[in-house]
């Protein structure tokens, strides 16, 4: 097996952080560029970033490499950092990202990274990749990881106690949206679509379960809706596996591509899924076969969440399709199988 040495920060992704955890080998060290984020399970090694430089603090891992043939970031800033650590040590690297960069300062990091073979970058989806390589990107150093996601054990009893912390009936209707908070994700279109069904008469309550940087704005929007009560943000007080455990349909009205990893987790988790017609989510859900696909927008978001949620059947079935999708491409041990390839073609595009 090819071993990893791992770099995170205190602002990675949570959604992302849980892919590490998932794939990560036992025994592989895990270290933080700065402060340690916060929702992972595996220890993690906080490394000083001299004047909050993630550059010089990854000249100043080099005794934690180890034997370690690849560093492995999961973040941008992780990334500066481990450009620094793999060219002081001459190991490969690998970049983990959500989905292709949504700005043009990131675009230009990961041009000057990948661009020289300094970096080979993974993402989620062949649109992603697709997208890095219209953007000039060599195609050899960009590979495609399905992301990986499994039911949690124990759900009909988790699925009891969140219910019962929340406070809701067993029969209540209970949505979630549990992509992390970050722009073009989607949340105030669900907020507002929850708000239409409740206008519509139709009794759901929501979940909000993640955490991020547009969190404020987030809760300031689902306040502006007039049904705030029924909006529940659990973050801190259940895990996003957790309340999608508790949940019977999750909802990812996405404006742009985000990231597609919450929707494989809700999708192992057999819940009927509405997500907007973006092509990353076109083709994790096979063209709509394991969810309700819709223009992006409250309006579109909340006619698909309607049919959901009003066809019991419906969501059942579709549940079902996005169980067995699930499990046929994001078991764990298999997508960790398939990183292992990619590490091999990084020290490959390494040595040559």
């Amino acid at each position: 097996m090819i071993e990893a040495l791992h770099i995170v920060d205190d602002l990675a992704r949570p959604d992302v952080l849980e892919q590490l955890d998932l794939l990560a080998g036992a025994g592989e060290r895990i270290i933080s560029a700065g402060p340690p984020p916060a929702g992972l399970a595996r220890p993690v090694e906080p490394v000083h970033c001299p004047m909050g430089s993630a550059r010089l603090g990854g000249l100043r891992m080099r005794d934690l490499a180890g034997n370690a043939q690849v560093i492995h970031a999961w973040s941008t800033k992780a990334l500066l950092a481990g450009r620094e650590l793999a060219l002081a040590t001459g190991r490969a690297m690998v970049l983990t990202i959500p989905a292709s960069p949504t700005n043009e300062d990131h675009w230009k990091l990961l041009s000057q990274a990948v661009g020289p073979g300094l970096v080979n970058v993974v993402v989620p989806t062949d649109f992603a990749r697709r997208q890095l390589i219209a953007a000039q990107l060599p195609g050899r150093f960009c590979h495609v990881l399905p992301p990986a996601a499994r039911p949690m054990a124990g759900a009909n009893e988790v699925r009891k106690k969140v219910r019962e912390g929340l406070g809701l009936a067993e029969d209540a209707k209970l949505l979630v949206a549990p992509d992390p908070f970050v722009r073009h994700a989607g949340h105030e279109n669900a907020s507002w679509s929850h708000a239409i069904l409740q206008h519509a008469s139709l009794d759901t309550k929501l979940a909000i379960p993640s955490s991020g940087p547009m969190e404020d704005h987030v809760r300031f929007f689902a306040h502006t809706t007039g049904f705030d009560e029924d909006v529940h943000f659990t973050d801190g007080r259940f895990s996003v596996a957790e309340v999608l455990a508790a949940s019977d349909i999750a909802v990812f009205p996405q404006t742009r591509g985000v990231g597609v990893f919450a929707i494989a987790s809700a999708m192992a988790a057999g819940l009927g899924i509405l997500a907007s017609n973006l092509d990353a989510m076109v083709e994790l859900t096979g063209a709509g076969q394991a969810a309700v696909l819709a223009e992006p927008g409250p309006r579109e978001t909340a006619a698909g969440l309607l049919e959901l949620a009003d066809d019991d059947d419906l969501a059942r079935r579709l549940g079902q399709a996005a169980r067995d999708r699930a499990a046929r491409m994001f078991d764990p041990p298999d997508v960790a199988k398939k990183l292992q390839a990619i590490y091999a073609a990084a020290l490959e595009t390494k040595t040559h």
